[in-house]
């Protein structure tokens, strides 16, 4: 067992050893993984624009995806007050414009909010995740506190490169686990009876 804090350090200098092949593969066996949840129901997704400098997975491309199988599919992006430690969706489609705030997040230029009611699947930013679908992102909490105003039903999903580790230490009340965490080769899920 290790602490959020040492996962977060080993998995993000994993990450960032990749190479961009190594990444662009990754992201292409995350994509196979993804054909096989049953999201076709699905209208509303809350996506992240990944940020490049931390080798997130290319979740715009695995977005593009959905928006493709799913006519009308309505897509999200964060807009974050890292002083408040919040955050709010706001809808975005192929004409938004996205632009880097002062922090280094890209944004979308949006002023249609989206409430976090509505959303119906959620793709989590994590660096790692255990076997009982907790994850480390970046230790800010702004994610877990965001889900805890969506539905109980929505869908939370992780996607990693790296397999679960089996247990997160330092887990703690304000976490919330994923549903289901999607790595190159393996779907691990979390989905309450």
């Amino acid at each position: 067992m290790m602490t959020k804090q040492a996962l977060r350090t080993e998995y993000l200098n994993k990450r960032k050893a990749l190479t961009e092949a190594e990444r662009n593969k990754q992201d292409d066996l995350l994509l196979i993984q993804l054909q096989r949840v049953p999201l076709l129901n699905t209208q509303t997704l809350f996506n992240y624009v990944p940020m490049a400098e931390m080798a997130e997975p290319n979740t715009y491309f695995l977005a593009q995806y959905l928006e493709a199988i799913i006519p009308g599919l309505v897509t999200a992006y964060p807009i974050t007050n890292l002083k408040e430690s919040t955050m709010e969706a706001f809808i975005a489609d192929e004409n938004t414009p996205f632009e880097k705030n002062r922090f280094g997040l890209v944004e979308p230029l949006s002023t249609l909010k989206m409430d976090p009611e509505a959303i119906d699947v959620v793709f989590t930013p994590l660096l790692i995740a255990d076997l009982q679908g907790y994850r480390v992102g970046f230790g800010k909490g702004i994610y877990d506190k965001y889900l805890k105003t969506c539905r109980t039903d929505t869908l939370k999903i992780g996607f990693s490169y790296f397999e679960p580790v089996s247990e997160i230490s330092d887990i703690n009340k304000n976490d919330i686990p994923l549903d289901i965490i999607i790595t190159p080769y393996q779907i691990f899920e979390f989905l309450k009876k």
